[in-house]
C-alpha cells in the first residue's frame, strides 16, 4: 500500500464494512472477519489464492483459516494492535472480488 495505516475505531469500521463481514474482539484485540462458505474443496484453494494475491498487492496480510467447506479471514493491523484503513480496504476489495459467494 505504500503509506501508513490510519487507525479506525470500531464505529468507523462498522459504518463502511460490508455486511458479510463482522467485527469481533479476540484477546482484547478488535478484528474483522468473514467466512466464505464453499461447496467444493478446490473452491477454497481458489479463494485463498485470490486473497493471497490481494494481500501481496496491498502488503497487508490477513490470517486465513481453511477447512473443507469454508475459508475464514481475520484482519487487524498488527503494528497498531487494532483496526485501520488497511483492514477496511482489504475487506472492501475482497468483497468486490467475491460478491457472488
Amino acid at each position: 500500500m505504500g503509506n501508513s495505516p490510519v487507525p479506525l475505531s470500531i464505529e468507523q469500521i462498522r459504518k463502511e464494512l460490508p455486511a458479510t463481514w463482522e467485527v469481533l474482539t479476540i484477546d482484547v484485540v478488535p478484528k474483522i472477519a468473514r467466512v466464505y462458505k464453499l461447496s467444493q474443496y478446490l473452491d477454497g484453494i481458489k479463494v485463498i489464492t485470490v486473497l493471497a494475491n490481494l494481500a501481496n498487492e496491498m502488503d497487508h496480510h490477513p490470517e486465513i483459516l481453511f477447512s473443507y467447506s469454508s475459508v475464514r479471514v481475520e484482519l487487524y493491523t498488527h503494528s497498531l494492535k487494532g483496526l485501520s484503513s488497511f483492514d477496511l480496504q482489504f475487506a472492501i476489495s475482497a468483497e468486490n472480488l467475491f460478491s457472488n459467494l
